[in-house]
């Protein structure tokens, strides 16, 4: 295996992964937790089969079109979104984070990281103490063609939504102790609440990181209400040291055509910059080890 390893703007930049197996890939980003694979990939039909190729099994946002049955445009509105790790306000919370980029910016509009190994690491002893001690939860109502798409992904014999019904999401969810799910006949929306901490260990690095989605978006949801598992309110204090630090730690990915980023989702959260040039066309793909 031969690598170009180099760190503009903190990022770890590799411009080839020929030879290169799941396991190397791995490695590498137990090491940095962001990998930036410079025009490795020629379009994102590749991108998909990359991804299929280095996962055992594929998630999906289901509030987002997908492409070749791996790939989602990345198309949640022109705002700026806040850090965070994808489906990590949900019990479906994947491993890992793709994104493949075919049209750059021609200004603005990055796509933004934060190591949450950094984040942990800077948090005061009483900031870290609360959130060690303190699980979150995230708590939010979803329509019933979203629910009903992620049903259909996780279970293929299910194409048809019209045969999907409450029963099979509490399948999925298997009994979890941290999930609570609720179901409204009127509408089928259901409502969920899930406790979590915002401290991860990552299973890729087997480190603990301050990686969460208290600061995360909601464009194609409703907003989540994030407290403590009580349900009472999480210090306005403590969350403002946590945007203070993650935004001093963050870093913007510079992307060119044919760019490949792989994050691991339970350590380093992402977001974005508000986009200036709607051309920008970037994929995304979710993913579990």
């Amino acid at each position: 295996m031969s690598t170009t390893l180099s760190s503009p703007s903190e990022l770890p930049v590799i411009t080839s992964v020929e030879g290169w197996s799941r396991t190397d890939l791995l490695g590498a980003l137990a090491e940095h937790g962001v990998l930036l694979l410079r025009d490795c990939l020629p379009d994102a039909a590749a991108f998909a089969a990359f991804v299929r190729r280095h996962s055992s099994r594929l998630s999906l946002d289901p509030a987002r079109s997908l492409e070749g049955g791996v790939a989602q445009l990345v198309d949640a509105g022109t705002a700026a979104v806040g850090l965070h790790c994808e489906n990590g306000n949900s019990p479906f919370w994947p491993d890992l984070t793709w994104f493949f980029c075919e049209i750059p910016a021609s200004q603005g509009s990055q796509t933004t990281v934060c190591d949450g190994e950094q984040v942990l690491a800077h948090l005061s002893d009483g900031c870290r103490r609360f959130f060690e001690e303190q699980p979150i939860r995230y708590a939010r109502r979803v329509p019933a063609d979203k629910w009903k798409r992620l049903v259909c992904h996780y279970q293929p014999d299910l194409s048809d939504l019209s045969r999907v019904r409450f029963e099979h999401l509490q399948a999925l969810v298997n009994d979890d102790p941290h999930t609570a799910l609720s179901f409204d006949p009127t509408d089928e929306s259901i409502g969920y609440a899930f406790t979590v901490s915002a401290i991860q260990v990552s299973k890729i690095s087997r480190r603990p990181a301050f990686a969460n989605s208290m600061l995360g978006p909601s464009y194609n949801y409703e907003a989540p209400r994030i407290t403590r598992a009580d349900g009472s309110p999480i210090p306005a204090e403590l969350l403002a040291e946590f945007e203070r630090i993650s935004a001093a730690l963050t870093h913007e990915i510079p992307w060119q055509a044919r760019d490949m980023v792989m994050l691991d989702n339970r350590r380093v959260m992402h977001g974005r910059r508000a986009i200036l040039d709607t051309r920008r066309r970037i994929y995304n793909a979710l993913s579990y080890l």
